[in-house]
């Protein structure tokens, strides 16, 4: 997974990008290992504002997130991505189980 970080009006710091690793780890079960992640993280009138977009196998994403902290913002957008990855991904389990049956069904009748 590649990532870029890109601070406007924020000072990057080891404990942030810390953070932001730990959190996306999250995101691994996904995601290929291919997949590009751009984070924009904002300052705009002590207001937080985290922008993700992700590019993952011909799917792109995008996500925001706004809040008092940075961690809140960062949070915030980070849930979203987890709950339409998640749907994403059930989705595309459900396709490919309703093409198959199961032997036991077919065996009864």
């Amino acid at each position: 997974m590649q990532v870029q970080v890109h601070y406007q009006g924020l000072d990057n710091s080891p404990w942030m990008d810390q953070f932001i690793n730990s959190r996306l780890s999250k995101l691994n079960r996904y995601l290929n290992n291919a997949a590009a992640i751009q984070i924009h993280l904002k300052l705009e009138n002590k207001h937080y504002i985290t922008s993700l977009a992700i590019h993952n196998m011909n799917q792109d994403y995008a996500f925001t997130g706004e809040g008092q902290n940075l961690y809140e913002s960062f949070s915030v957008a980070m849930e979203k991505a987890g709950r339409s990855l998640g749907e994403h991904k059930r989705k595309i389990k459900d396709k490919i189980n309703k093409r198959y049956f199961s032997l036991k069904t077919s065996e009864v009748a």
